[in-house]
């Protein structure tokens, strides 16, 4: 388990130029000490991968060479397909979607294997979180892949914060990581969902997270002085 937490930047932006930027101001604060490349990641998102096609992914990383690249695919069908696209592009992790068919989690964990990449289980609308992350950490165990390399990501979706609050979110989450914790020790946890300074810190009062994914917060004005609230 980290002591120290990671923050990643999801780049949801629908605009070449935005998001190269914001890539090129985090490598930039990493290369002159501002920020420990260490604790940081990039996050090609979703809407900006579909706009732009997997060519974005090797963009960031020209853009960010000293952090690490996760792109958001959240897979749902032909893991070992896009998973293979997304590393030949230079993506240090994909995403693949809990609710996806088990064969395809399998699927996308194999071709992380293989590639030696890390790949990241989005448990978004999961209602029952429990029993899904029991079942990941099977396949995770049967394929053998390397715990190191796995993010658990618990994600309350934009669309999802209108109805359901942080705290009843991030408390179910609080009873899964206690086990996660004790079945694969060396795997992350992230949480994301209109993660601020202030939901951040809150959120540190109810469990240890190794990753805070933060979007609009940062994205939607950037500047080094928002990034730096997370550390």
């Amino acid at each position: 388990m980290s002591t120290v937490s990671k923050l990643q930047i999801a780049v949801d932006v629908v605009e070449e130029a935005h998001a190269l930027s914001i890539a090129g101001m985090v490598d930039n604060a990493c290369r002159s000490g501002k920020i420990d490349c260490g604790r940081i990641i990039i996050e090609a998102g979703t809407p900006l991968i579909k706009l732009f096609g997997m060519q974005i992914i090797a963009k960031m990383k020209v853009a960010s060479p000293t952090t690490l690249l996760m792109a958001d695919l959240k897979i749902a069908d032909v893991g070992q397909l896009e998973a293979s696209l997304a590393y030949s592009f230079h993506a240090d992790s994909v995403s693949v979607l809990a609710l996806a068919p088990r064969s395809t989690v399998l699927s996308v964990l194999k071709t992380g294997k293989e590639f030696n990449r890390g790949v990241v289980v989005d448990f978004i609308g999961v209602s029952d979180l429990r029993a899904k992350v029991e079942d990941i950490a099977r396949g995770v165990i049967e394929v053998g892949f390397p715990e190191e390399h796995l993010v658990f990501e618990f994600h309350r979706g934009i669309d999802e914060e209108k109805g359901r609050s942080a705290e009843e979110f991030f408390g179910e989450v609080v009873k899964v990581s206690e086990y996660l914790r004790g079945v694969l020790p060396k795997a992350q946890i992230a949480v994301a969902g209109g993660i601020t300074p202030g939901l951040k810190r809150e959120i540190e009062s109810w469990l240890t997270a190794d990753i805070y994914i933060v979007g609009r917060y940062i994205t939607a004005n950037p500047t080094l002085e928002k990034i730096l609230e997370f550390f």
